[in-house]
């Protein structure tokens, strides 16, 4: 693929900045784009967020998919549609779902971006959270926070149960 170096780094380059720089740029571009302060806004800016974590997690996913099966597949007659849903897809379904997960919590958790881009209506839980603990610390914060945990275990555990699905289909043992 031509340029595959440049669309990595900048496919990636949410990661490696820092967040307070990544919050201010997001949010100039997003109000030269008459974005900011909108549900619309808030959405794009955690896309760009999450987007490295789900490019590393498939890319890991496709770096070790063998393509003799789609080329099987190919030979036997299959469309390449079909061949993608009916092999592909479901091969490297552990990763895409690994790397949604990675995002979501990357976006849940995110406080400074949304800071710079939220207006007086579009409050988040973890605004609502970070509000919450500088006013007063009630007990519905700890009770969020307590589901917080709980739900990033099962999240973990969840990744950890798609990993080695995915190695038990590409038959990598251990």
């Amino acid at each position: 693929m031509p340029y595959k170096g440049i669309i990595m780094a900048t496919l990636i380059s949410p990661m490696i900045v820092p967040l307070i720089i990544s919050g201010v740029a997001i949010f100039f571009f997003m109000a030269k784009a008459g974005l900011a302060a909108t549900h619309t806004g808030i959405v794009l800016a955690h896309i760009i967020l999450g987007t490295p974590f789900v490019v590393i997690t498939v890319t890991a996913t496709l770096t070790g998919f063998d393509h003799s099966v789609t080329r099987a597949a190919s030979s036997l007659g299959s469309n390449p549609v079909n061949t993608f849903m009916k092999i592909t897809l479901p091969l490297i379904l552990p990763g895409v779902i690994s790397g949604g997960l990675f995002a979501f919590v990357t976006s849940f958790d995110e406080v400074v971006v949304v800071l710079f881009l939220a207006g007086l209506e579009n409050t988040t839980i973890p605004i609502q959270m970070w509000t919450g603990l500088r006013e007063q610390l009630s007990p519905t914060i700890l009770a969020v926070a307590t589901c917080l945990i709980i739900l990033s275990t099962l999240i973990l555990v969840s990744a950890e149960l798609l990993r080695r699905r995915s190695e038990r289909l590409r038959g990598i043992n251990r």
